[in-house]
């Protein structure tokens, strides 16, 4: 079966990405979360932030739980109908439906498949569904069946690693630390209150703070420490090599470190004047968490998450092997044991028993895929090549990260397109209601 037009929706951490297949952007991005006033539900952004401008009493709820799967039904199939209905002004039972869910250390919960299937087919009565494997599908997508995909969201991190189009679940990693949790760092910083209430805390995250880390936040491209010592030492290489000179001292080389920057607080009408090493601090946090807070532990920094995830991946394949020729990122339905198609070994595809530690390390390393809104700091990328080359110094190494901020914020529904597009070999499965009945 091959879908010449479907409605795509991308229930993300942040953000809802929604539109068409056959349209290269999408056409609605929204909230996640959705704003509680007395019984009604209020959805998109815009209209979110006019109900918590306004002071009147509400609430603002989630509906993704921390693992990307969602726990509130009743809100989901609110929002998709608002989709269908505001957004898309289309009728659901016109167009088959693409979604997607997040790759998992373990089997998905066979009753969220269910749940889907019931909502999407039964409720919304569409008349196909085909549910995606985000990270594998962004790295089919970019024509590649082996890839190391690093997503960095608003609830956290995940690394997943695919060899052979192949998700290799031991390999999947995650952490807490993404874009809300700079967030709450930013907060900090400033000594400004993220928010007594679930309203005030999601308005301040959406205006100011998005703007403060879109403008004022930088990643460094190496461990901040070792930069800090770096420049006390040529401004210490400088003084001596004044005093053998027999002349006084004088500091001509400024650390880059001191430089200013400035950033227009609106809400309080005053100007916050930081050095350039406290913009990088906050980004350093997602890499060395127990800077932060001695609660957290090293091991969860990205650069230990990226090679706990690359070493298990390749101790995986090489010992177990993992099927090639991968199916396709669809999620295959069975009312007793739903499963990623690619894990499902065929007699006629070959292994990838034989392949060596080293042939997988090449195989993910060169093939580094950097997606997610908060990857989007400025110097992300280059500190992703700097973590990757200390751990794996004698690796050749080969980032991929859309350089158009839009197409990065939205690359998992770029992917999920394409991957409705494809033809009925195998790679793209579509499920009806009257495989739901049977």
């Amino acid at each position: 079966m091959t879908m010449k037009k479907c409605v795509v929706i991308h229930n993300g951490s942040s953000s809802t990405v929604a539109g068409f297949s056959n349209m290269e952007l999408p056409q609605s991005i929204i909230s996640s979360s959705y704003v509680q006033k007395g019984n009604e539900r209020v959805f998109g952004t815009f209209a979110m932030l006019d109900e918590c401008e306004s002071k009147e009493e509400c609430e603002v709820y989630t509906i993704m739980d921390k693992n990307g799967m969602p726990y509130n039904w009743e809100a989901l199939e609110a929002q998709w109908r608002y989709l269908y209905e505001y957004e898309l002004k289309v009728d659901p039972q016109e167009l088959p439906l693409v979604i997607s869910v997040p790759a998992t250390h373990s089997e998905i919960d066979p009753q969220v498949v269910e749940n889907y299937f019931d909502l999407a087919l039964n409720k919304l009565q569409v008349p196909a569904l085909q549910i995606v494997v985000e990270p594998l599908a962004v790295a089919l997508a970019m024509g590649k069946s082996s890839a190391l995909v690093i997503d960095v969201g608003a609830r956290g991190t995940t690394v997943t690693p695919i060899v052979d189009g192949t998700v290799v679940r031991s390999g999947v990693m995650k952490s807490r630390f993404g874009g809300d949790f700079l967030d709450y760092q930013v907060a900090k910083l400033l000594e400004e209150p993220l928010g007594s209430s679930s309203h005030e805390a999601w308005y301040n995250s959406a205006t100011w703070i998005r703007e403060f880390k879109s403008t004022m936040l930088q990643v460094c491209d190496k461990n901040l420490s070792e930069l800090e010592r770096y420049h006390r030492d040529q401004l210490l290489l400088q003084q001596q090599q004044q005093q053998q000179l027999g002349g006084a001292y004088h500091n001509y080389m400024t650390n880059p470190l001191t430089q200013k920057r400035n950033f227009l607080l609106k809400k309080n009408n005053k100007t916050v004047t930081l050095e350039l090493r406290d913009c990088y601090r906050v980004c350093e946090y997602l890499f060395q968490p127990q800077l932060a807070s001695p609660d957290y532990a090293s091991r969860d920094g990205l650069g230990e998450l990226l090679s706990r995830s690359i070493k298990k991946a390749a101790a995986s394949v090489s010992a177990q092997g993992t099927p090639g020729g991968g199916q396709g990122a669809s999620l295959v339905y069975n009312r007793h044991q739903p499963q990623l198609q690619p894990e499902q070994p065929s007699t006629t595809t070959t292994t990838a028993s034989s392949a060596t530690t080293e042939q997988v390390y090449a195989q993910l390393l060169t093939n580094v895929v950097i997606t997610g809104s908060t990857s989007l700091v400025a110097g992300f990328e280059p500190r992703i090549v700097s973590e990757l080359a200390v751990r794996f110094p004698q690796n050749k190494l080969a980032t991929y990260a859309n350089q158009i901020h839009l197409d990065r914020a939205v690359q998992g529904w770029i992917a999920m397109g394409a991957m409705a597009a494809l033809p009925g070999w195998q790679l793209g499965q579509w499920h009806t209601r009257r495989e739901l009945a049977g």
